[in-house]
């Protein structure tokens, strides 16, 4: 039974899949709210939520007083979503950049046997969707679903298309935080594509610490991913990583310290840097 605000109504099981589907529709209209506007205050909602949206890298270095500013005259949009409802569904139209201002999200694809792979988990201030904003078909590429309860801010692209007078210095540092987030996505995808066109599993290992060692600069590193999501960045199963990084330690290529590896033989590693 799916309670709206006057009425309740029972479904068959294939309008349940339908309410799945397009509940961003269905939901009672008290699950949303536009703000902005010319001569608008900030909505009390965004007050709540404004540190968690100066977190987002779409905000970054932008004076608090300023991006309230902003958010008082854009058209942007604060929608809640319950527990196991999608946020966005591959393949539907997308709303706009979404930052998530509170609870857990998991965005998702699925291929056509139904099996479905955890692309990455969205915690509050992460954003999603700029890769599509000025596309030409923007549709949802993967499925978004809340694992709690959760609050989203959307940016339509008027966001970063319409002049606000009062805030240009704001929206160009908007601007340049989204090429800048998309820069540094684009190099995580060539990267990825690199550790996919390596064909062995020291190759690949090699190529990942060398990727963080051009960043961390030195010869001992502080891995950022565990050994479970060292194996997902890499493609390969957890078991037959652990074994090889075992390997490669009893050869002393390199040696571990709790959190940290050490790049002993840096010659040997270094023929694989991207």
């Amino acid at each position: 039974m799916v309670m709206s605000r006057y009425h309740s109504i029972v479904l068959s099981p294939y309008h349940h899949m339908l309410v799945a589907r397009y509940h961003h529709i269905l939901i009672p209209h008290y699950n949303f709210l536009v703000i902005g506007g010319p001569m608008s205050t900030l909505h009390p909602t965004l007050e709540t939520y404004m540190q968690t949206i100066q977190q987002s890298p779409l905000c970054a270095h932008i004076a608090p007083e300023n991006l309230s500013l902003f958010l008082s005259q854009a058209n942007v949009k604060v929608q809640s979503f319950k527990k196991n409802s999608f946020i966005a569904i591959a393949g539907d139209p997308m709303e706009g950049i979404g930052i998530l201002l509170e609870g857990r999200a998991l965005l998702t694809r699925e291929n056509m046997l139904g099996q479905r792979t955890i692309v990455t988990e969205l915690q509050p201030s992460s954003m999603f969707g700029e890769a599509l904003l000025f596309s030409n078909h923007p549709l949802w590429p993967a499925t978004i679903e809340a694992t709690k309860d959760a609050i989203v801010l959307f940016l339509p692209i008027e966001t970063f298309t319409k002049a606000f007078p009062d805030c240009q210095s704001c929206q160009i540092q908007l601007l340049t935080n989204l090429m800048h987030d998309l820069s540094e996505k684009a190099m995580q995808l060539t990267r990825k594509v690199h550790y996919l066109s390596l064909k062995g599993m020291r190759e690949k290992i090699f190529a990942y610490f060398m990727d963080i060692r051009r960043v961390q600069k030195k010869n001992i590193l502080t891995l950022p991913h565990n050994r479970q999501e060292m194996a997902d960045v890499l493609n390969v199963s957890r078991t037959a990583l652990s074994r090889e990084l075992g390997r490669l330690q009893d050869e002393r290529i390199i040696q571990f310290h709790g959190k940290e590896v050490e790049l002993v033989d840096i010659e040997t590693i270094q023929d694989f840097s991207f």
